[in-house]
Formats: structure tokens, C-alpha cells, sequence
């Protein structure tokens, strides 16, 4: 009974540091990016010693992954509730409105968002393939307006669409954010976003039309 005891206890306490390093690192990458993470520093904000880091992160790549990953499940949780602020409306409001919740998320969270794409799989086979499925549902939120308005379409096809509207919203907000080359001005991508998504929608619904004349 006593080891199991210990056992409980030394498992809260590793749960604690976990958190703790995890809290840390993300106020870290929030304030100066991914790129700024040490374990000294962490070790400092979190109490412990460097070597305590070690024995629940492989490596920092493999704590910022754990922080990305809370990263994604704000992002769902926003992605959510403006889905549910719509719900039962037209499609196309739905996807305009998943858009701008997007931007607005990038907005509030820019170096949290951009460790997501600085990351990228370095972190490992288990957290790339956690990454996989927090896309996969973040994609599932851009599939159901889009069932609405592509009835006869299959899963997969309705996936590859919303992958493809997905691409096309998050090359405006990462080049309006960054700017790079032809980015869009920051001013102006809420607007471009309503566009963009407005124009593919109603691309989407001539298709659906004129695609069985066509067969």
C-alpha cells in the first residue's frame, strides 16, 4: 500500500512539472517565439532542476509540441463556438464566419500560431501524429457547411474541398501577417478572407448546379 502510495504521489508530482513546464513554455513562446525556449529558463519559471526537464520532455522540441497542441485546442474551441453561433444557418455564412475566427485567433495568438508551422515534425513520430488528428478535426469543421452545400459529394472529396478553402484563408492570414511578398495588408484581410470564401462558395454552388447537365 505504501508504494502504491508513492507511486500516486510521484506521478502527481511529475503531472505538476509537466504542467508547470508547459505553462511556462507557453507564456515563453506567447511573449518572445518558439525559438527563444531554453531549458535553463524553464527550469528557473518552473522550479526545478534542468535535468527534471528531461525525464518527461525527449527534448524543448518535444515540450513546444506539447505546447502547439494546447495551441490547437483553443483554436478548436474558437473554431467551435463560432460554428455554434451559426448553427442551422446558410453554409456559406458558416465558412466566412470560421475564417475571420481564424484570423482573429491568429491575431490574438501570432507566435503561439506561428511555433505550429516553425515546429513542424521535428518533435517526433507520437506528437506529428497528434498534430495529424488535431488537423484532421479542425478540417471536420470546414466539412459539415460544406456537405450542405456539395450533398452528393464523398467524404473524402469533402475533405480534400476543405483542405483546399483552408489553404486558400490561411496563405491570406500568413502572408497579411508576415509580410512577405504580395501579402495582403493586414488592414484588409478580414475583407479578403469574406471574399475569397464568398466567391468559392458560390463557385461550389454553380458546380453543384450545372454538374448534373454535364453527366
Amino acid at each position: 500500500m505504501k508504494e502504491e502510495q508513492l507511486t500516486g504521489k510521484t506521478q502527481q508530482r511529475r503531472e505538476r512539472l509537466r504542467q508547470a513546464l508547459i505553462e511556462a513554455a507557453e507564456r515563453r513562446i506567447a511573449q518572445t517565439g518558439y525559438r527563444s525556449l531554453t531549458a535553463r529558463d524553464m527550469a528557473a519559471e518552473a522550479g526545478c532542476a534542468v535535468g527534471a526537464i528531461y525525464n518527461i520532455f525527449a527534448d524543448m522540441d518535444a515540450l513546444a509540441a506539447a505546447v502547439n497542441s494546447r495551441t490547437a485546442e483553443r483554436l478548436e474551441a474558437a473554431v467551435t463556438g463560432a460554428l455554434a453561433a451559426e448553427a442551422g444557418g446558410d453554409p456559406k455564412r458558416q465558412l466566412v464566419q470560421l475564417g475571420r475566427t481564424y484570423l482573429a485567433f491568429v491575431i490574438d495568438n501570432p507566435l503561439l500560431w506561428s511555433a505550429i508551422f516553425e515546429l513542424g515534425a521535428r518533435a517526433g513520430p507520437d506528437f506529428a501524429a497528434r498534430r495529424e488528428a488535431e488537423n484532421a478535426r479542425l478540417i471536420g469543421h470546414v466539412v459539415r457547411p460544406l456537405r450542405l452545400l456539395l450533398p452528393a459529394e464523398t467524404e473524402e472529396r469533402l475533405a480534400l474541398v476543405a483542405r483546399a478553402l483552408f489553404a486558400a484563408v490561411h496563405g491570406i492570414v500568413s502572408l497579411g501577417q508576415q509580410r512577405r511578398f504580395l501579402g495582403v495588408p493586414p488592414s484588409e484581410v478580414a475583407a479578403q478572407i469574406t471574399f475569397i470564401v464568398e466567391a468559392f462558395c458560390d463557385g461550389v454552388a454553380a458546380h453543384r448546379d450545372i454538374a448534373p447537365h454535364k453527366a
